[in-house]
């Protein structure tokens, strides 16, 4: 699983039926929708902003066995090299499970032979994976995101006052609540050292085009300037479950997790099917008792940087007024199940109680659209 892991929106989405071109190895045909969705990041403000699709999958198969950290492939899968490897093949893939005990989870792939796969369990137990069946799939990376700066206000030099746009990484992997940014990349237009693309803040001379993007967290647009961008992100719709780990970091330590799906539809928090799998009901309204929380950022709202979460939700497990239920903060006498959190222009973030031990538990989501 990522550490950090892995949304049909009805905007001016396109849905087409396509079959799964060939890549450089054997590839199983499978057919999904694939769609475009166009997103407006605001000047002078910070955009959150998350994948709605996944990249087309290039192999579909199941696993025969899995010894150790290395899945065996039924039949002959004929794999080439899906190892990172810088320029020759400039893809960092995963796994995505698609049926099974771990359905919705995702691994990242390590190294491979013909008809092996070696991932990164990031401390799952995996050995429930034999007879799963699953599809590798290369990560979003700031290129394909935003090919060439598409998308974003382009950044004439290096230096931090000179930054026109920032993608900004959230911290997964910290304890705490309001953590700073984990990375920041922009986009240098200029010839000087290796040419214009992408850069890692502090690391000048280095392309990072080919950085992961995952799809299982949102990232922050941040818009030094008063100039608006916009970007359109392509991609296939995932059909199926996707789950993503939750938890907290430390003891005693309440937890941001900064979580996205790439489903393109718009979730409520009923549909979010967070409670009570993956978060603790709270048994009153006050905010000394609360328990986790779900926080959203809405990109129309109090546009700026550096803002707070414009509204909070907590699930109220008691029986006084209209029962349990979803909350709004400050709102107790009504429902919020209804209550539409992700969208193309709304981010969240689930804020975890912290306890006496840190856990982890797992997430899982199943798309409005999905059969």
């Amino acid at each position: 699983m990522n550490p950090s892991l892995l949304r049909f929106r009805p905007l001016a989405a396109a849905i087409l039926c396509a079959v799964i071109a060939p890549a450089a190895f054997a590839v199983t045909a499978t057919t999904d929708p694939v769609g475009f969705v166009k997103v407006s990041f605001q000047g002078s403000a910070d955009s959150f902003s998350s994948i709605p699709f996944k990249r087309t999958p290039e192999y579909a198969g199941s696993i025969a066995s899995v010894a150790g950290n290395t899945l065996t492939i039924t039949g002959t899968p004929n794999f080439g090299n899906l190892v990172y490897t810088s320029p020759s093949q400039p893809k960092h893939y995963y796994i995505l499970v698609t049926s099974g005990a771990k359905v919705g989870i995702s691994y990242s792939i390590d190294t491979n032979s013909t008809n092996t796969l070696t991932i990164d369990p990031a401390g799952d137990t995996i050995t429930s994976l034999a007879s799963s069946t699953f599809q590798v799939i290369p990560y979003d990376s700031l290129a394909s995101l935003f090919p060439t700066g598409s998308g974003v206000v382009a950044s004439p030099s290096h230096g931090l006052g000179a930054r026109q746009t920032e993608i900004l990484i959230p911290d997964n992997a910290t304890a705490g609540t309001d953590l700073p940014a984990f990375k920041s990349y922009y986009y240098y237009s200029g010839a000087a050292g290796v040419g214009p693309g992408w850069r890692l803040s502090g690391v000048t001379g280095v392309l990072a085009n080919d950085d992961v993007v995952f799809p299982d967290s949102h990232f922050v647009v941040r818009q030094n300037t008063a100039s608006t961008s916009e970007v359109t992100y392509m991609g296939t719709v995932h059909m199926g479950p996707l789950a993503t780990p939750v938890g907290t970091v430390a003891a005693n330590t309440d937890q941001d997790n900064s979580i996205a799906f790439p489903i393109p539809a718009n979730l409520t928090l009923a549909q979010l099917t967070l409670y009570p799998s993956a978060f603790t009901g709270s048994s009153s309204h006050g905010l000394g008792s609360r328990q986790d929380e779900v926080l959203v950022w809405d990109n129309t709202v109090n546009p700026g940087l550096d803002k707070p979460a414009d509204r909070s939700y907590y699930y109220y497990t008691g029986a006084a007024g209209v029962g349990p239920g979803w909350r709004l903060s400050g709102v107790s006498g009504a429902l919020a199940n209804d209550t539409i959190v992700l969208t193309s222009t709304t981010s969240v973030k689930l804020r975890k109680k912290g306890s006496a031990s840190p856990s982890t538990v797992i997430w899982t989501v199943t798309p409005p659209y999905a059969p």
